[in-house]
């Protein structure tokens, strides 16, 4: 009886720390203030964060990586800029989060508490020339290409999440090509990434 809670306790121990370190793994934004001058916000579980911030034509006006930091308070001086909607976006390995900022005529500066865009990017697994790919949190279709870098396509399809989440696999062939890129579009938006086979 007493081994049978031991175990009981260790495998409770196990899945809450494993419920932990899943859950540390993606950051969250909270917008705390914006006003005629300045954009106050904070960012959990900011480690490896990087922050951009541009207008609505893309032109980067400012971009950090927020390194090796757990929690981070961050406030943008927003003074020196016209008119316009703008962009904060923050990025890590695994997650995009895009808010809009507006400043009006009159240089007073107003935010979105939430994002325009929120977004797990896909995660893969290669084993050989076996690749996974993986997202979870999706509503709508997402597109799914691969090609090998003379651009020849493999794969080109438009998928549906089942239950929210994305699981494909893909065989990819050594003797066609040493790398391809797999690229995943979702509304607009396109993550690339190179698979080199060994």
């Amino acid at each position: 009886m007493k081994s049978l809670l031991k175990i009981s306790l260790i495998v409770s121990a196990m899945l809450i720390s494993m419920s932990v370190s899943a859950k540390d793994k993606f950051f969250s934004i909270s917008l705390t203030e914006a006003n005629s001058k300045t954009l106050r916000f904070e960012i959990f579980n900011a480690e490896n964060v990087s922050l951009y911030f541009y207008n609505d034509r893309k032109d980067e006006i400012y971009s950090e990586n927020i390194g090796n930091k757990e929690n981070v308070e961050k406030t943008y001086d927003l003074s020196t800029l016209s008119e316009g909607d703008y962009f904060l976006v923050a990025e890590s390995d695994f997650k995009i989060e895009k808010y809009k900022v507006t400043i009006d005529k009159n240089g007073n500066v107003s935010a979105a508490k939430t994002p325009v865009l929120a977004f797990n990017k896909p995660e893969y697994t290669v084993e050989n020339n076996i690749v996974k790919l993986h997202m979870n949190s999706i509503e709508n279709a997402i597109n799914v290409t691969v090609s090998d870098l003379a651009n020849n396509e493999y794969y080109n399809q438009s998928v549906k999440a089942n239950n929210g989440e994305i699981n494909l696999k893909f065989d990819l062939n050594a003797n066609n090509s040493p790398a391809y890129i797999i690229s995943v579009e979702k509304n607009g938006d396109v993550f690339n990434r190179l698979i080199t086979l060994k």
